[in-house]
Parts: C-alpha cells; structure tokens; sequence
C-alpha cells in the first residue's frame, strides 16, 4: 500500500514563505493498494495538484477510476473537490473500447450525512459561489453512503468509524495484505481521560496511524498547564501527547500527526515534531510529499 500526502493543513489553507516545508494545502490523501486501485481521502485543497498529477495518465484520458472517502463535509475537506480536474474529463471517443464514457468517481460519506455530502457539493458549486455546477461535471459521479458496515475496494477491505468532532466525523481503517492504514483527522479526545473505542478499534495494530494533532497541549487546555487564555476544547482536534497515548494503547508502529494549525509556521511545527519524536520515535508530522509503503 502506497500512501502520499497532497495537503495536511486544517481550517484553511496557508501558503507563503512560512509554510514551505510542511505545506499549506487542506487535507487531502492518496492511497495506492497494491492492485492498483485509487483511493483518496478528503478533498481539501491539495486534491486540485493530486488532479493535475493522475490528468498524466488514465484520469487524462477519461479512464480513470477513484474512490473519495470524505471524513466530514467541512470547508477545509471539501473545498477543493471544484478544482479537481479529473471530474471535467470525458473519455476520447475515438478511443477503443465505447463502454467506458468518462473518469468514474465514487464518493463516500456517514448514511446520515450522505444527502449532506452531494448537498453540500453542489452548494459550494451554485453560481452564487463558482462558475460550474455539480450537474456539468463529465466525470460518472455515484454518493455512497457508509452504513457502520465494512466495504471492498479492490482487494482492500475499508472500516469507516464515529469519531469525535462537531456535526460528526468518519474516521477510516484501510486493510490490505495484513498491513493496516488507519486515518483518524478532525477528531477530539474524551476530555474524561479515556480513550474512543471507535478510534481504538480503527487504530488497533495499525501500520501507520494518522492522526489529528492540530494543537498543543498547552494550546488545547492552557489552565492544565499553567497558562491563561482560551482553551480549544470542545472544537473537534487534539494533540501529539492523545496522539502517542492512543498509538501506544493499540498497538500502532508507526504515528503521523496531520492537520497542521493555520498559525503554526514550519518552525513551530518542526519543534512540535522534535518534542513529539522524543516521546515516540516512530512518529513524524505530515508534510505535503510525504510518501509512504507499507
């Protein structure tokens, strides 16, 4: 399984000179399976460059095939799914094989969010706010809605799971060949000291865990930590510290910590991950490139 990061940022995108190494784009996921099937998490803004890179093969042709796991229809996940050329594309019509008309794509979304996934969509694609409607994509485009039961794509076998966010969040298990992809992004910890044990269950054994780690602790919870100001409890994120706590308890080999604050520069980040790495070796921050196999 190949996976690459094409945006790691939450909230919204940030670029500029501050945000050269670990990129500025919203969250965005390609997921390779071993039987070559597309998988991609989340439509931030890092979905648009991902487009222009699959328009060099297949997707360029109208012959491409993906699947998009959506974890929440917030702006940061899905802003980006309009500038996604691979939805324009129709198949060449002087090419072999007629059965094939367009790039084929299947969206995913919870069952009680479904209508809220194409809904949503369209909405950011009326023309009070862009200059295409959903209706004129050539790309086929079906809704699926994710019902608590495991599906199939290819030979990967996909868990989608509650997780704790407002208005509600998916969080993601992908396995293929005994080795085991868990994304959790846009999730909070139980402020009561537990762990999710949806999260637990996604998480358990995991390869690679990826996990939202917007804030620091100090950040999230200042009065834990002797400082003042607002806390960002109850906004839907966590920490590097849940991060390591989580990957420990289930067993995880490997953590990478997403969804970047819009105020964290490289430099704050990269200490992040230095505090982060010195707790948990095998752990690293996400950044825009980071390609990964297991």
């Amino acid at each position: 399984m190949y996976i690459k990061f094409w945006g790691v940022r939450g909230s919204v995108p940030v670029p500029g000179k501050d945000t050269l190494h670990y990129g500025g784009n919203t969250t965005c996921i390609e997921i390779r399976t071993s039987d070559n099937r597309l998988i991609i998490i989340d439509a931030g803004t890092g979905i648009r460059a991902l487009g222009l890179e699959l328009l060099k093969g297949e997707f360029g042709r109208g012959e491409g095939e993906a699947h998009i796991l959506f974890t929440h229809t917030h702006w940061d996940h899905i802003q980006g799914f309009p500038f996604f050329l691979p939805a324009y594309i129709k198949r060449d019509p002087s090419a072999p094989s007629g059965k094939v008309t367009g790039n084929k794509l299947h969206l995913y979304g919870a069952s009680d969010v479904d209508d809220r996934l194409e809904a949503t969509l369209r909405g950011q694609m009326e023309h009070f706010y862009f200059p295409v409607a959903l209706d004129y994509l050539a790309a086929q485009i079906t809704f699926n809605p994710l019902q608590g039961k495991s599906f199939q794509v290819g030979q990967a076998k996909i868990t989608a799971r509650r997780l704790i966010h407002p208005n509600g969040v998916l969080g993601y298990r992908i396995e293929e060949a005994n080795k085991v992809l868990t994304v959790a992004t846009d999730c909070e910890h139980p402020t009561d000291g537990s762990i999710d044990n949806n999260l637990l269950e996604l998480a358990q054994d995991a390869d690679i865990f990826v996990y939202d780690a917007q804030y620091t602790p100090q950040e999230y919870n200042p009065s834990q930590h002797g400082g003042s100001g607002p806390s960002k409890i109850g906004w839907g994120h966590s920490t590097p510290d849940e991060g390591i706590r989580i990957a420990h308890t289930a067993n995880a080999k490997r953590l990478i910590l997403t969804h970047h604050d819009p105020l964290h520069n490289d430099d704050f980040i990269r200490q992040m991950e230095q505090d982060t790495q010195s707790k948990f070796a095998e752990s690293q921050f996400a950044f825009e490139g980071l390609n990964l196999e297991i």
